[in-house]
């Protein structure tokens, strides 16, 4: 096409194409509205790999949602509740990034720019590769994440 060429050959060519971007700008919003409540309905439990009767639930931020603690953990004192708590934490905050970006992939396709985002935001936020008991606050290089206090 040349610099002086009209775009589309005529009012119905033209018409036609913008409804094809109305259209598909649509479906990315629907999309984007069914990622939005799956990830607000997410839940991801955790209990420590020790097999403690500990159980954590985090939403999709990794915000605790609920707790169950068994007797026989609570028999441990304060110590052994604390260590199995964030033991179960750390196992639930690990799976978010796989969940979070599973939830994407279904949504965006796996080669969507908005998935890869997606990802990349979690693995940032949870860790990669987290260990269960460290909180999920690792990455690839084994140093933690920013904002985190030794």
């Amino acid at each position: 096409m040349r610099s002086q060429d009209p775009p589309f050959h005529g009012a119905e060519q033209a018409l036609d194409e913008v409804g094809a971007i109305v259209a598909a700008a649509a479906g990315e919003a629907r999309r984007a509205e069914r990622y939005a409540a799956a990830v607000d309905a997410l839940r991801v439990h955790g209990s420590p790999p020790d097999g403690a009767d500990v159980r954590v639930t985090l939403d999709h931020a990794g915000g605790l949602v609920d707790l169950t603690v068994g007797e026989q953990v609570a028999a441990r004192g304060g110590g052994g509740v604390t260590r199995a708590v964030l033991a179960a934490n750390g196992v639930a905050r690990s799976r978010l990034p796989v969940v979070l970006g599973a939830l994407a992939r279904e949504a965006f396709g796996p080669d969507s720019a908005t998935t890869a985002h997606v990802v990349q935001h979690a693995e940032r936020m949870f860790g990669v590769g987290a260990t269960p008991g460290t909180g999920g606050i690792r990455d690839r290089s084994g140093d933690a994440g920013p904002g985190v206090l030794r």
